[in-house]
């Protein structure tokens, strides 16, 4: 195997493992640092393979599509399976749903060639906060610091509100895009 392979190997493999965390999160989501300490190493994995692609100058297509994908799925199924862990409850459902209409949306609108959607920096801060919120709710239960619920509760809803805005962001470019004369 060339070893230019390896950042989108990478890859891939983060979003099958993505379901191996909200499988975790599920079995054993509220007493246990594995389901915490798994997300982690998946979550980090996507500065590895970012890292391994310039490195080894084999930055793709295909990889720059699956980067986001697999953040994407990390953060959706992570999220979806807290959100079932607390019956659904609103406070962590609604940020939940909006983070993956929007991201349902974006990964939908690049799928279409003629629309030029590169992954923005506040895009990129959006994923951090998810990620950090997510790793937050994991951590509340076996710590036992009352502050980390509350804590990752408000970098989701904050997350959720960068959501939102980035879509809107990425949908006025669209449509400015097809305003302008060609």
């Amino acid at each position: 195997m060339s070893l230019a392979l390896l950042p989108n190997l990478i890859t891939v493999c983060r979003c099958g493992f993505a379901f191996i965390v909200g499988g975790l999160i599920l079995w054993d989501g509220r007493g246990s640092w594995l389901p915490l300490l798994a997300f982690a190493v998946v979550a980090a994995t996507d500065f590895l393979d970012g890292w391994l692609a310039r490195r080894l100058n084999a930055v793709s297509k295909i990889g720059a599509f699956l980067d986001p994908v697999a953040d994407k799925l990390l953060v959706g199924i992570s999220l979806l399976a807290l959100s079932y862990l607390e019956d659904w409850t609103l406070v962590i459902t609604i940020p939940t749903v909006a983070i993956l209409t929007r991201d349902t949306i974006a990964t939908g609108l690049r799928l279409f060639p003629s629309v030029d959607m590169p992954v923005s920096q506040l895009a990129k801060w959006k994923t951090a906060v998810e990620m950090v919120g997510i790793a937050a709710l994991l951590a509340a239960a076996p710590s036992s610091l009352s502050v980390m619920w509350p804590f990752g509760l408000v970098l989701i809803w904050i997350a959720a509100a960068l959501s939102v805005y980035t879509l809107g962001l990425y949908l006025g470019a669209i449509l400015a895009d097809e305003k302008r004369p060609r």
